[in-house]
């Protein structure tokens, strides 16, 4: 029986480092996307004297998807905003009965933020992006992909919101499951 156990742990924790290694990678990129559409944008702007018309927008909406892989990685890491002066003074069992109930919750505004934001992308994601739209029409003109032309419009912006969601939802399954078979954050200590 024991044996079992200790395969499950490992298993939770295989899949733990590689959904990690997912959510860092996807801040890492989101980020390097936004440092380098700016630092391009502005190299243009001081030496050409204009910019590209998408290069405003652009990094705001990679920004967006940076903070939604960085706040899920946040959470499976135990980094996330909370009040230990309160807990601290909890005794322990009930520190992790808190925790549980917490990352419970954290599991249903995960899906109920995937809902609001797949709503609300369908609702208004055939708006254009109205500085990305000629740079999307233009690709789409150019290698016949008639799917590029999507970008143009907001639902692949918005549809950040529906991945964050996504993303809450797994990592605080996954801290929830971590936490009850005994391998996360422990009151008082770091996980």
């Amino acid at each position: 029986m024991r044996q079992v156990g200790t395969v499950k742990k490992k298993t939770l924790g295989m899949v733990r480092r590689i959904t990690a290694g997912f959510l860092s990678t996807g801040a890492a990129l989101s980020m390097a996307g936004v440092f380098l559409v700016v630092f391009v944008n502005s190299v243009r702007r001081y030496t050409l004297g204009k910019s590209f018309e998408w290069g405003e927008e652009l990094p705001v909406y990679l920004a967006v998807y940076g903070v939604m892989f960085g706040a899920a990685l946040a959470y499976l890491q135990d980094r996330h905003v909370r009040f230990m002066v309160v807990v601290n003074f909890l005794p322990r069992r009930v520190c992790h009965v808190l925790f549980l109930v917490v990352d419970l919750a954290m599991v249903c505004i995960g899906a109920g933020l995937t809902r609001s934001g797949y709503l609300f992308m369908a609702k208004r994601g055939d708006i254009e992006a109205s500085g990305i739209i000629g740079p999307a029409n233009w690709l789409k003109a150019l290698s016949g992909i008639d799917a590029i032309e999507t970008l143009g419009f907001m639902a692949p912006y918005q549809a950040a919101m529906v991945l964050g969601g996504v993303l809450v939802t797994v990592a605080a399954a996954l801290k929830f499951l971590e936490r009850i078979t005994g391998g996360g954050m422990q009151p008082g200590g770091s996980g």
